[in-house]
């Protein structure tokens, strides 16, 4: 159906309604295209359903009467009445109709025109103006062939807008076998309020609801394609996570890919039924882990029964008085306890939650509920009750409201941290295209905002490298590469990385470092990792121009490694969770330093793997901190295992090389080609695994570089087919893909690749890494 089809109206039904009339019936759309033909207007115009469907109605008129028409509908549009105007209609023979054509207006529930009924009348092929007799002929037939749909319409639109029940009618649209969207093409007034879905007319659900879950499309397509009614219940996890109970069925002649759907929302029924699920579980669990303390007791609260239980955790005997009972309460909770008391005995109902002594001296939680029982009087008799422990949960739901509020201040510490690197990316951005637009281009420092955006650019990946590095460590995913090397070779690697942050901050770095080499058996960049995470907090926490330590001492068979700063310093009862995932402690009201939260957890986690630990020390805020390291110290066999040391190639570079850059997302592949080309090599770019495999026979690339997540043929596929042609295992191949993770660097291995390297790639480290595995394969290509 054309874009433009109007949808107000039932389309399937207003046919099985038109074409038992003798007369033309049209339907057309506000912009005057054709939507739907009646056979008697299909006779009269020599043109069938599809030849007609979408035309425009002035374009079908003979010539002349194309102006008439469009007058016509311009009255429809402006709400005047109906109107009827001779029209006569060019037929694909030659020949031509003459027809009283009437025009109507088809509005939907609000009043807005939604469609157009043209009724066309045949006059003959002589006259233009047929006489006074044959027009009241012609006005008769007409007013009975309007009513008579008129009439109809009415019917079916009382039952349409009665009903309670939601009520659609939608076009299904097929790729092939299978249902991949629908259209709406009617709505009943309660439609709105069971779906929350406003103006759907028209439109398709896949626009309306882009995640909308696959079942509702092959729900639909089934009824197509088999014609056979279905009663089904289904979520709709995209519309409010509702739940529809839905009648589907065919609707309109077969193969119009029509369906009707009755439907009624469930979710308050679902959401019930979940809820106890959650509470019967929630119960079932609690039970199982703490068993209650079950009692009964006289109408003034005198205990007549306690069970095991309570002797087993309180001490106290079973039969006991009502003051010795409450002497087990806390003393903080006895007043509220009585307090319920005296409730429960007015009328209300009995649950507090009190803490109870246990027979070691220490205090848990627990929620006391009880119930009367009443005489045929209605005077309570008795009472039953449980002592219910909900410690570990009272414990888990303030670890849960901690944890989340932790998780809250990450979110908007990680978009703070995104928004500032993205602000002067998007200034310069401004800069350049203003500079472009305007004459004053010369006046721009181009080469700084270069140098800006570099450095913002590098700043975003290293908050995603961050984020994945967390998790990749603290799920034990990282190998350490274990390496005999001495600590001063780590300490200068982590002062060159924390020395920009340090002289920007002006503050004044102290070394203290034995007088004799201390070796080791650890990896270099790891353990260079965490010193540099420790010297750039202590950077980040110092107010400008303040001090930091960095202490290095053997102590018996430990290296020791403190740094110490006179900063900001952390609050006492923040001290035992800065190592905490997402965790930063409040160093001052006043300062917010930058960063994720994830430093001092790396720290920790890599100085584990390392076999040492890490703790903290402050006096608490605005009198510094203090982080200190200790390593276990290797011994003298362990120091004896030989280093490897990578093998430098001393052959040229092998420029220009041939590249094949393949990746369905052209902006990334024209400019990773762009910059290639500029650095002298030969290039040729793909977007598709095809283009792809067509290039690498007629262009016999040196290099190919390929993306994964390609559609249809995906890159690990591409990469096999390339290694199993002729020259294929000379190629170098290497993998560009936003995916990093352990499984996938496995996967694009196993399928060939050389190497797999994660999006943003550096493309400088891009083309000295390719030039190097050429140098291999053309050297072991040599040798063999």
């Amino acid at each position: 159906m054309d874009e433009a089809a109007p949808q107000s109206a039932p389309s399937s039904r207003w046919l099985e309604t038109a074409d038992r009339a003798d007369v033309g019936l049209l339907r057309i759309d506000v912009t005057g295209r054709i939507v739907d033909v009646n056979s008697a207007a299909r006779r009269l115009l020599g043109r069938g359903m599809d030849a007609l469907r979408g035309e425009a109605l002035a374009d079908v008129a003979d010539i002349g009467y194309g102006a008439i028409v469009e007058a016509a509908l311009e009255a429809m549009r402006t709400h005047d009445g109906p109107v009827a105007r001779d029209v006569r209609y060019a037929r694909p023979n030659g020949g031509s109709v003459c027809t009283l054509s009437h025009f109507s207006r088809v509005c939907d529930f609000a009043g807005v025109l939604r469609a157009v009924t043209v009724v066309m009348l045949e006059l003959g092929e002589q006259s233009h103006s047929p006489d006074q007799a044959t027009s009241a002929a012609t006005s008769g037939e007409l007013r009975k062939a309007m009513e008579a749909l008129r009439a109809s319409e009415d019917r079916y639109r009382k039952l349409f807008e009665s009903i309670d029940e939601g009520f659609c009618v939608i076009q299904v649209e097929f790729e092939g076998d299978r249902a991949v969207d629908y259209r709406f093409l009617e709505c009943n007034p309660a439609f709105e309020r069971h779906t929350g879905i406003r103006n759907a007319l028209g439109k398709r659900m896949r626009d309306l609801a882009p995640d909308h879950e696959e079942h509702w499309f092959t729900l639909y397509g089934d009824v197509v394609r088999t014609g056979k009614p279905v009663r089904v219940v289904l979520p709709a996890r995209e519309l409010d996570d509702r739940w529809y109970e839905v009648h589907a069925f065919p609707f309109g002649a077969p193969g119009q890919g029509r369906v009707a759907v009755l439907f009624d929302d469930i979710t308050n029924r679902k959401r019930a039924e979940a809820a106890l699920r959650d509470s019967e579980e929630r119960f079932r669990c609690v039970a199982n882990a703490t068993p209650s303390m079950l009692w009964s007791a006289t109408p003034n609260g005198e205990a007549t029964w306690l069970s095991e239980r309570w002797t087993e955790y309180t001490g106290l005997p079973a039969h006991v008085s009502r003051e010795e009972r409450n002497s087990a309460l806390h003393p903080k909770d006895r007043e509220w306890a009585a307090q319920a008391w005296e409730r429960a005995l007015a009328g209300e109902k009995f649950e507090a939650e009190v803490r109870l002594q246990g027979r070691d001296g220490s205090y848990r939680w627990f929620l006391i509920r009880a119930n009367p029982a009443h005489d045929a009087k209605g005077r309570i008799t008795a009472w039953f009750g449980s002592n219910t422990d909900i410690h570990d949960y009272k414990l888990a739901d303030a670890a849960l409201r901690e944890m989340d509020r932790r998780k809250d201040e990450f979110l908007a510490t990680l978009a703070h941290e995104l928004r500032n690197p993205l602000a002067p990316l998007r200034n310069c951005l401004h800069i350049l295209r203003l500079s472009d637009e305007s004459s004053g281009a010369d006046t721009i420092d181009v080469g700084r905002l270069h140098g800006v955006m570099e450095r913002q650019v590098g700043q975003l990946v290293r908050l995603v490298d961050d984020l994945m590095e967390v998790s990749r460590i603290t799920r034990g995913m990282v190998p350490l590469h274990l390496q005999t090397i001495t600590i001063g070779e780590v300490i200068d690697r982590a002062v060159e990385t924390s020395r920009p942050l340090i002289d920007a901050s002006r503050h004044a770095l102290s070394l203290q470092l034995p007088p004799e080499p201390i070796a080791l058996r650890a990896d270099p960049v790891r353990l260079a990792q965490v010193l540099s995470n420790l010297l750039n907090n202590a950077a980040k926490y110092t107010e400008p121009g303040g001090r930091i330590e960095l202490e290095v001492r053997r102590d018996a068979d430990e290296l020791v490694i403190v740094v110490r700063d006179n900063g900001l310093g952390i609050a006492t009862d923040q001290i035992d969770r800065v190592f905490d995932l997402f965790s930063q402690a409040t160093h001052s009201l006043e300062r917010a330093a930058g960063g994720l939260g994830i430093g001092l957890t790396l720290v920790r986690s890599l100085v584990e793997m390392h076999g040492g630990s890490v703790i903290a020390r402050s006096g608490g805020l605005g009198q510094g901190s203090e982080f200190e390291v200790r390593l276990p110290l290797p011994t003298q066999g362990e120091l004896a295992e030989p280093v490897l040391q990578p093998v430098r190639d001393v052959d040229g570079p092998l420029l220009p090389m041939r590249m094949l850059v393949v990746d369905d997302n052209r902006e990334h592949t024209d400019s990773l080609a762009l910059y290639l080309r500029m650095k002298g090599h030969v290039v040729r770019t793909a977007y598709d695994a095809a283009s792809a495999l067509t290039w690498f026979g007629a262009f016999h690339p040196d290099v190919v570089l390929l993306d994964l997540g390609m559609p249809g043929v995906d890159g690990h596929e591409v990469c096999r087919r390339l290694r199993a042609a002729e020259g294929g295992e000379r190629l170098v191949i290497v993998a560009i893909t936003g995916w990093g993770q352990s499984d996938d660097r496995r996967r694009s291995e196993d399928a060939g690749f050389d190497a797999h390297l994660v999006k943003p790639v550096d493309p400088a480290a891009l083309v000295t890494l390719v030039d190097s595995l050429l140098r291999v394969k053309r050297r072991e290509s040599r040798d063999a």
